[in-house]
């Protein structure tokens, strides 16, 4: 691809950012789609086969006719289970879905099993990133809850500490994907490398994350709240089976439609971090004087802060 096909990199407002971001979501709907649809079925499926495990009684009978004790373990093994089987596939698809809308963006052609092929183990990476991650940003806050207990002075110093940290934490773990993903680089040096970028413009990506948080409860929080509501009110007595089943389903139908809106979003975000203050869009143009092949990886040794 020569220089002047390539899509215009160049530092952009929220409202361009985000005007790409659907366009990018438009143009390859149906890649995106089923990246995301293939990596959440598993989690949806073992959800609704807990629910068929309870069976056709209700909650309340269900309940009532095991000990508590008896319930207990069996919930606990499942519940980790699930949380292991969904950050696996959940990483799976954020490692395919960043992929995939990288070399959209940076003009290559995409396909649903390319975006596998090319993520490699990276997934193990993001797991392993972001278990380590929070690990950190809970050593952090242990401190900050210690000296929330002083009389008066402890809450004046820890909830705007809170409120910091709590940014911080969020705009890291936003940019860890396309970091790992698209930098290739190891664990602890991914964390620091998303720090950075979180630093060169802090609160303008917290503002923007805010609303891309927003755009959440429109997309999937408020429909899915207000389908909850309303599946029990239409189906009466049906078996709960069958409730879970159609309720998973609209979960998943708008996770699937959201979590490529969102990763788009946050990878552009990412992509302008880099143009703004480490020059990649002349990079780019720069290598593309004969045939466009160069990664997001093989750009980042000489831009690395």
């Amino acid at each position: 691809m020569k220089a002047s096909s390539l899509l215009d990199l160049r530092p952009l407002t929220v409202g361009e950012l985000f005007d790409r971001t659907f366009r990018l979501f438009r143009n390859h709907f149906l890649v995106f789609l089923s990246i995301a649809v293939i990596t959440q079925l598993p989690t949806i499926m073992i959800q609704i086969l807990s629910a068929a495990f309870v069976g056709s009684a209700t909650p309340e009978q269900f309940l009532l006719s095991h000990q508590p004790e008896q319930l207990f373990l069996p919930f606990f093994l499942a519940a980790i289970g699930v949380g292991i089987i969904s950050l696996v596939f959940t990483q799976i698809g954020t490692a395919a879905l960043t992929r995939a809308i990288s070399d959209s963006y940076l003009g290559r052609a995409i396909s649903f099993d390319g975006a596998f092929r090319r993520m490699g183990n990276s997934w193990l990476r993001l797991i392993a990133a972001f278990i380590v991650g929070g690990l950190v940003m809970m050593l952090i806050f242990i401190p900050v809850g210690i000296i929330a207990i002083i009389p008066c002075l402890g809450i004046l110093i820890a909830i705007p500490t809170f409120f910091v940290l709590g940014a911080a934490a969020n705009i890291i773990f936003s940019l860890l994907p396309p970091v790992v993903v698209l930098e290739n680089l190891g664990i602890i040096d991914s964390l620091k490398r998303a720090w950075e970028l979180a630093k060169l413009r802090f609160w303008w990506v917290f503002g923007y994350l805010f609303l891309l948080g927003l755009l959440t409860g429109v997309i999937i929080v408020g429909p899915a709240f207000l389908i909850g509501a309303i599946i029990p009110l239409i189906m009466g007595n049906t078996n709960p089976v069958i409730q879970a089943i159609i309720q998973q389903s609209v979960s998943l139908v708008l996770t699937a439609v959201f979590l490529p809106i969102r990763f788009t979003a946050i990878t552009l975000m990412y992509f302008d971090l880099r143009i703004r203050f480490e020059g990649f869009d002349l990079m780019v143009l720069a290598s593309a004087d004969d045939e466009f092949s160069v990664d997001a990886s093989e750009l980042t040794t000489k831009t690395t802060l």
